[in-house]
């Protein structure tokens, strides 16, 4: 294996944990805000899509878990480049976790306004329900589905390597 890939895996390892970390460590701090937490020196607004502000906040924190731990799984995956095999089982499995992950935060993200909304509706007698979608959501929800493809085809060529290793 290149020398070249395991260091730039390396580097995008880091930036993963980073990433995913600064992620879940701010989304705390302005959740925490909101209650009044930090003052002058942290202030944050929540856009929660229309939902009560409780249900905002705990769809945040939600997303915020699931991006974390998914910026988790991809770290353990490239953790893996460089070492062993190009498709090992480890590392397939850690990119179908963060696949999956960030699937269902994106799910959550366009999702869970829909939801609330309706469960809302339904409550209070109304009747109509009026939702929105981003289209940011649309293109995150795509990335997310191509991401779970590129798990499964990362899947099957682990399992072909293990066909051609067991041939020879």
């Amino acid at each position: 294996m290149s020398t070249n890939l395991a260091r730039h895996a390396r580097v995008l390892r880091m930036a993963a944990l980073a990433a995913g970390g600064f992620y879940v460590a701010a989304t705390a701090a302005a959740l925490l805000s909101l209650r009044g937490w930090g003052g002058r020196f942290v202030a944050a607004t929540l856009d929660a899509g229309g939902m009560p502000a409780p249900w905002g906040a705990c769809t945040a924190a939600a997303i915020a878990l699931l991006i974390g731990a998914a910026m988790f799984e991809l770290s353990r995956m490239l953790a893996r480049v460089g070492r062993d095999r190009v498709f090992s089982p480890d590392a397939t499995r850690h990119f179908r976790r963060f696949a999956l992950l960030f699937l269902l935060a994106s799910l959550v993200r366009a999702a869970m306004p829909a939801f609330v909304m309706a469960m809302t509706s339904m409550r209070e007698g109304s009747g109509a329900v009026r939702m929105t979608f981003d289209g940011g959501d649309v293109v995150t929800l795509l990335v997310a589905a191509l991401f779970w493809l590129v798990a499964r085809l990362f899947d099957e060529a682990a399992r072909l390597e293990d066909d051609s290793r067991s041939i020879v």
